[in-house]
């Protein structure tokens, strides 16, 4: 047996003690949580979702929340970038699963001397192959905290994710709000030119005071200030939007949706069990799990590892093979990992205690956020109900009592600016009550009726 054969046995020998793990391709991506669980989100290298499923969606004119929400999902950067460290992670996951390397190694001695150790006549040449045993667990540590690293890039996405559905939904919900303002600018710009057109033809009766049409003037060109800035803010608001699935120019002209639709709030008692599906909190969780499972590999590392080796020596000088073997190990007499361990216990204690924070955090939030919907559902509801619906008809009589000689310009001006700052009221309370179910519904993860 020649000594190229020996070394190919010793090379087959190291191929079982490698190991031959293939890399199976994960998403690593957890469980959806329920709000807008039905949406397609990116994923990394799922070229067949992500590139031209939404195309059509950039054709249309008027876009709905549904639409909106798709193409940021499929499109925004931010997203795509944590599928992506997912991706990564998974790898990760993957190489923790593999054995170290055995090492394999040729020494030649006696040789170039003097006399019988001429050149390599008497030459000892040794193949040595040695494999590190790990003890301790330490590869099954690793591969746990390959997992939960894994899980913790997850979150991240989850986490993402549901912040693109809030932001992308708030941003929907400013257009709306910005085209209420456009067309409420508008009216109240009809209302302002029908009322200095009554004062006109008084003026010109006899029956009123120029200075009264002065007044009236002033009334309209306030409403055409007011009129351009609301063409300015819907602008702003197009791009927004657009900005949310990376678009730079907007390619819709505006939004659908039911605005002035709402819903009386729930108790707080009825969602306060749904904050558990807020990624965040399993996110802690899962970072008390990661950091338990560096505690271990701490543990693990203050026991020392094996080395095995063996090998095959082969004597020029009478042709003759012996046999090697050899088993080391570290003595852990000064190093037992002390402060690696106490490292480690003491990020476990950190990490329950930021546990315990985020989830009073965010009860804190949601109670905030819920009676700040509260109250706003309760103002839309005054003032579309009750309050508006008198305003407008007050508005109407004097209006036409004025015509008539009853009131007094002043009275016409105090009713028409009261109208026109309820119908403002109304807007800004719409906004505030969709913002507020957005921030709730980010909260929880679930959607707030329809």
């Amino acid at each position: 047996m020649t000594f190229v054969k020996y070394l190919m046995i010793a090379l087959f020998i190291s191929l079982p003690l490698n190991g031959f793990a293939g890399l199976q391709q994960s998403s690593g991506l957890p469980e959806k949580r329920p709000w807008r669980s039905g949406l397609a989100a990116y994923q990394a290298a799922d070229k067949d979702k992500n590139s031209d499923s939404f195309s059509a969606l950039t054709q249309t004119a008027e876009l709905t929340l549904p639409q909106a929400l798709a193409l940021a999902l499929a499109r925004n950067p931010e997203l795509a970038a944590f599928s992506w460290e997912t991706r990564a992670r998974q790898g990760m996951v993957e190489q923790a699963k593999l054995l170290p390397n055995p090492e394999i190694g040729v020494v030649v001695e006696n040789i170039l001397g003097e006399d019988e150790s001429r050149g390599v006549q008497a030459a000892d040449t040794t193949l040595q192959l040695s494999q590190l045993i790990e003890l301790g667990g330490k590869r099954a540590n690793r591969q746990q905290i390959a997992h939960l690293e894994r899980n913790l890039a997850g979150w991240d996405y989850e986490t993402t994710r549901l912040d693109i559905i809030a932001a992308t939904s708030k941003a929907f919900f400013s257009l709306l709000t910005a085209q209420e303002r456009l067309q409420l600018g508008r009216e109240n710009l009809e209302l302002a030119e029908e009322v200095l057109k009554t004062v006109k033809l008084r003026v010109e009766a006899g029956k009123a005071s120029p200075l009264e049409e002065s007044r009236a003037l002033v009334m309209l060109n306030k409403n055409k200030i007011t009129l351009n800035k609301s063409k300015r803010e819907l602008a702003a608001a197009l791009h927004q939007l657009s900005s949310t699935w990376g678009g730079s120019q907007p390619h819709f002209k505006k939004v659908v949706g039911k605005y002035e639709k709402i819903s009386e709030p729930p108790a707080l008692a009825s969602i306060n069990e749904w904050l558990a599906q807020n990624p965040e909190i399993a996110r802690q969780q899962t970072e008390i799990d990661l950091q338990n499972a560096r505690l271990n590999l701490a543990k693990a590392t203050g026991i020392p590892d094996l080395t095995v080796g063996g090998g095959i020596k082969r004597h020029e000088d009478n042709d003759n093979y012996t046999f090697l073997f050899g088993v080391s190990m570290a003595l852990p007499v000064f190093d037992h990992n002390q402060g690696g361990i106490s490292s480690a216990q003491a990020d476990v204690t950190v990490r329950e205690s930021q546990h315990r924070n985020v989830k009073i955090k965010l009860n804190t939030a949601l109670s905030q956020s819920l009676e700040v919907f509260q109250a706003a559902y309760a103002e839309v509801n005054s003032l579309q109900i009750r309050i508006l619906p008198v305003a407008e008809e007050t508005f109407e009589s004097i209006n036409y009592g004025y015509r008539q000689g009853q009131f007094e310009f002043l009275d016409v001006l105090d009713a028409q600016k009261t109208l026109i700052e309820l119908r403002e009221q109304l807007i800004n309370s719409l906004q505030e009550y969709h913002n507020q179910r957005i921030s709730i519904e980010r909260l929880i993860s679930q959607k707030l009726g329809d």
